[in-house]
């Protein structure tokens, strides 16, 4: 049976190859999903001041001096940031995904965070016939947003005939993680075929990184074998 091809997105601040490779981003997940899918990773075109990542850690999430430093700030990217109430480089993220879509025929779309937020709108835009995404049969989204401004914009993608995301969907995080304070409404609410994989787990960075134990991904390891199938 052939493996799953999956383009991942990498949160705000890091880059491709920080989420491939780097504790509390993607490596553990790519590691528990192994035998199931091959990952691509493509980077954000907007690139981002170093300061303003340290700031949103610091002060925004309130991360300690450790977690700040060990973040690094290393070419760092981004999907879109909310800026003025407005999602500021999201048109250029939108353009540059619908390329890589219309290129490398990914079967899903998968992100973290900023990432999560970008993979729900390309299934949103997917969903109301945007033909560069029509490739995309599932969605992934890791600790995306669930706030109001992204509902908001997951309606405006759908358009006014179209309610619902209708591909097979998995909301993974914890708890505890602010950013999913209204997973559970916003899936009831937007998605047709959806799984909530939200645990109470304590995480670093604010409750938001991503596990390190391979056991935590088995929800997504199900989840994936049930779209290979």
């Amino acid at each position: 049976m052939s493996r799953l091809k999956i383009a991942t997105l990498h949160c705000l601040g890091s880059n491709a190859h920080k989420h491939a490779t780097q504790k509390w981003h993607f490596k553990h997940c790519a590691e528990a999903c192994a035998a199931l899918a091959d990952w691509f990773y493509p980077a954000g075109p907007n690139l981002l001041e170093p300061d303003v990542v340290s700031n949103l850690l610091k002060t925004g999430m309130g991360c300690s001096d450790e977690e700040v430093e060990a973040f690094g700030f290393e070419d760092p990217r981004c999907w879109f940031r909310y800026t003025d109430d407005r999602y500021v480089g999201l048109e250029a993220s939108m353009a540059y995904l619908a390329e890589f879509c219309r290129r490398e025929r990914p079967e899903g779309i998968a992100g973290y965070s900023n990432g999560g937020g970008a993979a729900l709108l390309v299934a949103a835009a997917r969903e109301a016939g945007h033909q560069d995404f029509q490739s995309i049969r599932f969605l992934l989204s890791f600790a995306g947003p669930t706030s109001e401004m992204m509902q908001r914009h997951l309606r405006e993608y759908l358009g006014p005939h179209r309610r619902r995301i209708t591909v097979p969907t998995i909301i993974f995080g914890s708890r505890r993680d602010p950013m999913l304070a209204n997973a559970a409404q916003m899936a009831n609410d937007l998605f047709e075929r959806r799984e909530l994989a939200i645990t109470d787990e304590a995480r670093p960075y604010a409750n938001h990184a991503l596990p390190d134990r391979v056991a935590s991904y088995e929800p997504v390891v199900k989840f994936l074998a049930a779209q290979r199938a």
